[in-house]
């Protein structure tokens, strides 16, 4: 450790705790409740979350393992960066991989809480860490490490003074947290007000152009009738009117033994404005079969799907990313007609009111939820002219690259927050956050008190507790 500030002195766990005890060899039973049964995956920044601890199935002794308010404790394996101060717990023991300490003296907790946090205290405890696979630190290990102790008035005024800038940078997450939620809402408002002909309200006043397709449809789905008005030269009309759809390539046994092989699409490269395209399945088929199912650019995958209604009628476009592919039969191809931009009707079946048609027309009576060609076929478009439909893409893409670049600020500040943390710690530990004042009382007679306190209770078990 470097020189410390006047006044200040370091110390080592080995010092400040009274002994280092590991914990309790038991099962946890989620379903349980009554004893709570900490383990490292409940330790997260520095703290717990006692709803999602879990409860205790054991028949043997405990008291020697309840955590008490004050106490702290360390991952011994595995995540051994991760420790917390234990907080008003309610009745709980912790697990075998955890060490729990207990402070001789109260007075150095608060200090200790941000000690565990910052970067000089995961040096140490990484330096520590050994083990093939899995990193182990053991409580001797944990006993050597040393941490700069102010003096007793000093720790205060920088506890307050962490304190309350960990307020702002708590807000600023907070804040910061919001954010990708109301990107979503955003979009989501962007292609609303698209496919109510508001974006381009004031361009169609100066661009009248003909829709070729006057007549409202008759093959839209009988549960979908209740449809909203639109501009006077804009037109319902079904996506089976305007566009071709299709199945893909049944699976079956036979096809391993088909000479001719091509790279298809499967529900699991297929997302929202998405492909997913790291992992492309091969399969056999027939001339004629490829033919009928080989996918050319401005092409909509939608999944079938099957269950859940969130998933169901996932769409994205496909432009050729893979040359002579195919698509499976849960994957239903919607080719669009000339008069059919097709990122127009990608757009549609990803807003608000096209999502909406998607799962009215998917729900059944059993509960199971699924399409078909037949029902993406009757689900509604609401078409305008080509070149209107064009303009509407491009104000949509350029408002989500706008939105998307302030996601990306909002992930850059993020990173930012979590790194001035860091920063506000490392000047903590070396005295650089708060003037110091030399009338306080030196640290080392804050140690010697501590000292004393050990050696007035003897009769102390140190080291590990028996089972």
């Amino acid at each position: 450790m470097n020189t410390v500030p006047n006044g200040w002195v370091v110390s080592t766990f080995a010092e400040l705790f009274d002994r280092l005890q590991y914990g309790l060899t038991a099962k946890a039973d989620s379903a349980s409740f009554g004893t709570r049964f900490l383990r490292i995956t409940d330790l997260e920044g520095g703290s717990i979350d006692w709803q999602s601890v879990p409860g205790l199935v054991f028949g043997g002794e405990t008291d020697q393992y309840r955590l008490d308010h004050g106490d702290f404790v360390f991952a011994r394996s595995g995540s051994v960066e991760k420790a917390a101060r234990i907080e008003h717990p309610p009745d709980a023991v912790f697990a075998s991989y955890l060490i729990r300490g207990k402070l001789l003296s109260q007075s150095v907790s608060d200090w200790l809480r941000y000690f565990i946090l910052s970067e000089d205290y995961l040096r140490q405890i990484r330096e520590r860490a050994a083990g093939i696979g899995m990193s182990n630190v053991n409580a001797t290990k944990f006993s050597s490490i040393s941490v700069a102790l102010p003096p007793f008035a000093e720790q205060h005024r920088i506890i307050a003074k962490i304190d309350s800038l960990f307020g702002k940078t708590k807000r600023a997450r907070v804040n910061l947290d919001h954010t990708p939620r109301l990107v979503e809402k955003y979009k989501q408002a962007i292609l609303a007000s698209a496919f109510r002909g508001e974006l381009t309200r004031e361009w169609s006043s100066k661009n009248a152009h003909t829709l070729i397709v006057d007549n409202h449809s008759s093959k839209i789905d009988a549960r979908l009738t209740e449809l909203p008005d639109l501009p006077s030269n804009w037109r319902w009309q079904a996506i089976s009117e305007v566009m071709g759809i299709s199945g893909g390539l049944i699976k079956n046994p036979t096809r391993s033994a088909m000479a001719m092989r091509r790279p298809y699409l499967r529900v699991a490269n297929v997302y929202a404005n998405e492909l997913r395209l790291a992992e492309i399945a091969e399969t056999g088929c027939t001339e004629k079969e490829f033919e009928k199912t080989k996918l050319v650019p401005g092409d909509l995958l939608i999944v079938e799907g099957n269950g859940s209604l969130e998933q169901i009628g996932r769409v994205a476009i496909w432009n050729n990313e893979i040359s002579e592919c195919s698509h499976q039969n849960h994957i239903i191809r919607a080719r669009p007609s000339e008069i059919v931009e097709p990122r127009y009707a990608l757009f549609w079946l990803l807003s608000p009111a096209g999502r909406k048609a998607i799962e009215a027309v998917a729900s059944s009576s059993s509960g199971l939820h699924t399409l078909s060609i037949t029902k993406v076929g009757g689900l509604p478009i609401p078409l305008c002219a080509k070149p209107e439909q064009v303009e509407i893409v491009r104000l949509i893409e350029n408002a989500f690259v706008w939105i998307d670049r302030l996601g990306a600020e909002t992930n850059s500040a993020r990173r930012l927050n979590d790194h001035l943390e860091q920063a506000i710690l490392t000047k903590a530990f070396r005295g650089e956050l708060v003037p110091q004042d030399p009338n306080d009382e030196s640290a080392s007679v804050l140690l010697e008190r501590i000292r004393a306190e050990r050696l007035a209770s003897p009769e102390k078990v140190r080291g590990r507790a028996k089972k």
